[in-house]
């Protein structure tokens, strides 16, 4: 027992010392660190010299990052985007995450990240921009120790900077009410001891330090999509670039609302115009080689670089639809504007490289767009400072959603891909969708197949390239031709609208019409002039520069020039007014060119079978088939929906010599044929009759257990409700309705009584015998009526809305069944009168 009690003893002291002399050794260690020089302190760590200098640990990964002193207080330019994730968390390969203006400001022994807004601009000779920082919050970022300061160079350990969340929310941002929330993806929490700094590059204008962020979630309710090895552990890899802001004699250009480009806004603060802002538009900075030639290539071109990863066999096409823009340009006074090159395959430099402008191609699990082209510009001019376009391999390809989506009653495409589009372009989804369409169509022929492919390629190059080169969507351009004029292609020449910043559909010719074009492959009149603003060399005398600028905007009027953007655009129900704004329409009469497409579905449908079953293999190809032409007719029913309660927006500044207003009601002759148009197509009973041969073979193909727990039966009633319903949202939406009414008072002939009468008598016609079909579409009219009357519960609606529901109601219960009606009529009427006797005795 006393040997024991001496060993406790003994060994209590031991470790005591033990203790006593790590605690000493470690003050004396953090004296010796800081008694070291700066010099010593760097010693054998791994240099990464640029804007911003970083010094790493070999051993432990401990990141230095210098600054000098020059550098505090100076606006640095931070840009993040995502180098590699999942789509499931609103990541893929390429996005553009946030831009924003930093500052490093010193505070005693730290040093401050600080961001602050360019927006608000105050005249200096005004003694009010003295309170220009009042009521302006600053965001303080982080804010960071001190290591070293020696030689006006300060030394700052940066890996909980990075390894955090400080600089950028890399995890999805907390929606409010979100309704859906236990059903969407969760990554959990950063996991900052697994996440890491992988790499860093540094120049004398920009560092880029790229990190791969760990999140864990110990027990996730939503598993994700097949991209997500497990749902536990996920991982995202951002970029974090700092960019020195030019120091050049670049002159912003004022943005105009009749024209379409990026922007960044500004609010005169110190200004009393009755429109006080100074918004520029998004460009490069441009200038002639030679300023006295009327065309000169510039000093420095626009240089595009084709990713190693593209196929080569479309490398070529790329190239071409690239350069197609320097037609553009040539109007504006530059040749040469735009030059590509091709990534050697032994390239020292990466394609996220903000230093090189890179068309890229990545094949995504899940890809959440066909084409995607963001830019990055200074936020204080407008400046484009770099930009990237990413194209999916399923652009080119079969593999998407179409085997997912229709047959079995789905939701839209528009609906599938709203949730991870966001403001993404999806010019390629709907490009997809209209070479799918044109394929079935072609009913083999390589020819097609062949034309479709290369002109649709070119369509979404020009598409994407005119986003990095500053212009916005154009959703008002596909007026340009009647629905005729289009197909011809003697005429149209390659372009089909006045943008190719539209959405439009694939222009499959109606039965009995020759083929024209099927895409746009060259820029249109719109992207010329829009080009002609943004680029025009500028004179230097700042009154005749802003004469010269109102003439070029002067010709918003003219043909081929019209424009409008997703801001304008009516591809929501309810939302806007202008149904010339609208994705998936084509033509001058969009009802005209959708009943012709419309018939020719109707006309393909019959044909299927034929077409899309091959002897040995599934009927996968009959499935998607079919998914696409229903699609597209659901879209044109959508298309020709907007026509009733619309007005024609025009944007065209006060102009004495022409008679042109903002504001005029779609034509009586125009609503009235959409009206007639979706009563022959979309309320009739024998509406998509002809896909129903097909669904005995609406199969999708087996794979193990992928259908588990659904159904996989077609859902004929669905579908055709669907469509149905699509329609019905935008007319019996509060907003249309209310315009309707509205519009009665400056030029509106049709009228919401007489509206509402011929969509009852479209969708109520006197039949002894009434379709299931049609029961279907009578129900679902009928509850919509009383939601919209506010009998049984209170209605968003307006008085004259409520009052014309409630007419309708009673003019159906006081209809009898026709004479000699059989019993299955008889008792879907039964029926209808109990809900609407119900409803009024509520």
């Amino acid at each position: 027992m006393k040997f024991t009690n001496i060993s406790l003893v003994l060994a209590l002291v031991i470790s005591g010392s033990s203790t006593a002399y790590a605690a000493d050794k470690h003050k004396k260690d953090n004296k010796n660190k800081k008694n070291k020089t700066l010099t010593e302190l760097l010693k054998n760590k791994v240099v990464a010299k640029g804007l911003l200098t970083f010094y790493q640990d070999k051993k432990t990964g401990e990141n230095l990052m210098l600054l000098n002193n020059n550098q505090l207080n100076t606006p640095i330019l931070y840009f993040a985007h995502t180098v590699d994730g999942v789509t499931d968390a609103g990541h893929f390969r390429g996005a553009y995450r946030e831009t924003k203006i930093i500052e490093f400001r010193r505070y005693f022994n730290r040093i401050d990240i600080i961001s602050k807004t360019a927006r608000h601009k105050f005249d200096p000779k005004n003694p009010i921009s003295k309170t220009q920082n009042a009521n302006i919050s600053e965001a303080v970022l982080a804010s960071i120790k001190i290591e070293k300061e020696e030689k006006g160079q300060i030394a700052l350990k940066v890996n909980k900077l990075f390894l955090s969340e400080a600089l950028h929310k890399v995890s999805p941002w907390a929606r409010l009410n979100d309704k859906n929330a236990k059903k969407r993806f969760n990554l959990g929490k950063l996991n900052g001891k697994k996440s890491r700094i992988i790499s860093k590059r540094s120049y004398d204008n920009n560092v880029d330090v790229v990190v791969d962020y760990v999140f864990n979630n110990s027990n996730p309710k939503v598993y994700g999509s097949k991209a997500v090895t497990d749902p536990r552990s996920v991982s995202i890899k951002i970029q974090h670039s700092f960019v020195e802001l030019p120091k050049n004699d670049f002159k912003p250009r004022l943005d105009d609302a009749r024209i379409g480009y990026f922007t960044q806004q500004y609010d005169q603060m110190t200004s009393s115009e009755w429109a006080p802002y100074q918004d520029v538009i998004n460009r490069w900075d441009l200038t002639k080689k030679d300023p006295s030639a009327a065309l000169s290539e510039p000093i420095k071109p626009i240089v595009w670089w084709i990713e190693n990863t593209t196929p080569h066999e479309w490398r070529k096409t790329i190239e071409e639809a690239v350069l197609d823009w320097n037609i553009s340009f040539e109007k504006a006074g530059f040749k040469k504007a735009i030059q590509v090159k091709v990534q050697p395959d032994d390239a020292k430099w990466d394609a996220g490289d903000i230093n090189y402008n890179v068309l890229r191609w990545t094949s995504s699990p899940r890809p959440s767009f066909g084409g995607y082209g963001p830019s990055l510009a200074n936020p204080f001019t407008g400046e484009i400072l770099g930009a990237d376009i990413m194209l999916e391999f399923v652009f080119m390809k079969n593999r998407w959603v179409y085997d997912k989506l229709y047959s079995q009653g789905a939701a839209s495409l528009t609906d599938i891909t709203a949730q991870i589009e966001g403001l993404k372009c999806s010019a390629g989804h709907d490009l997809q969708q209209g070479m799918m369409l044109g394929k079935v169509l072609a009913n083999g022929s390589s020819i097609h197949e062949k034309a479709l492919l290369d002109e649709g390629l070119r369509n979404l190059i020009l598409h994407e390239v005119g986003h990095t080169l500053g212009l916005s969507h154009n959703m008002k351009a596909s007026i340009l031709w009647n629905e005729k004029e289009v197909y011809d292609k003697s005429l149209t020449k390659g372009i089909l609208t006045g943008s190719v910043m539209d959405y439009t559909p694939a222009n499959v010719a109606p039965i009995g019409v020759a083929q024209g074009d099927y895409f746009q492959v060259k820029p249109g009149s719109y992207d010329n002039w829009a080009i002609e603003y943004g680029y025009s060399t500028a004179l230097d005398d700042e009154i005749a520069e802003k004469q010269r600028l109102n003439k070029i905007l002067s010709r918003s009027a003219e043909k081929g020039l019209a424009f409008g953007n997703d801001a304008d655009d009516m591809r929501r129900p309810g939302q806007h007014i202008d149904p010339r704004i609208m994705i998936g329409d084509m033509s001058s009469d969009p009802v005209a060119y959708a009943t012709d497409r419309m018939a020719l579905i109707n006309h393909t449908f019959g044909k299927l079978k034929k077409r899309s079953l091959t002897e040995g293999d599934s009927y996968q190809q009959l499935l998607i088939s079919a998914n696409v032409l229903y699609g597209q007719y659901k879209k044109q029913a959508e298309v020709i929906s907007r026509q009733i309660g619309g007005v024609y927006v025009e944007r065209n500044f006060v102009d004495s010599k022409t008679a042109s207003q903002p504001y005029t009601p779609v034509p009586k002759a125009t609503q009235k044929a959409a009206m007639t148009a979706l009563s022959k197509y979309v309320f009739a009973s024998n509406t998509l009759v002809a896909i129903q041969p097909l669904y005995t073979h609406l199969q999708h193909q087996r794979r193990g257990f992928s259908h588990y727990a659904k159904n996989e039966d077609p859902k004929g009633h669905k579908m055709v409700l669907n469509i149905q319903k699509s329609v019905l949202n935008q007319l019996l939406h509060a907003n249309v309705l209310q315009r309707i009414s509205d519009t009665s008072l400056y030029g509106n002939e049709y009228d919401l009584t007489s509206f509402m009468e011929d969509l009852t008598s479209s969708i109520f016609v006197d039949e002894k015998s009434v379709n299931s079909m049609s029961k279907n579409l009578q129900i679902e009219y009928v509850q919509r009526l009383i939601k919209i009357a506010g009998i049984s519960k209170k209605s968003a609606y307006d008085n004259l809305a409520k009052a014309s529901a409630l007419y309708q109601l009673q003019t159906i219960s006081g209809q009898d069944a026709p004479w000699g009606a059989d019993d299955s009529t008889k008792a879907h009427k039964a029926y209808l009168d109990l809900i609407i006797k119900r409803a009024l005795e509520a």
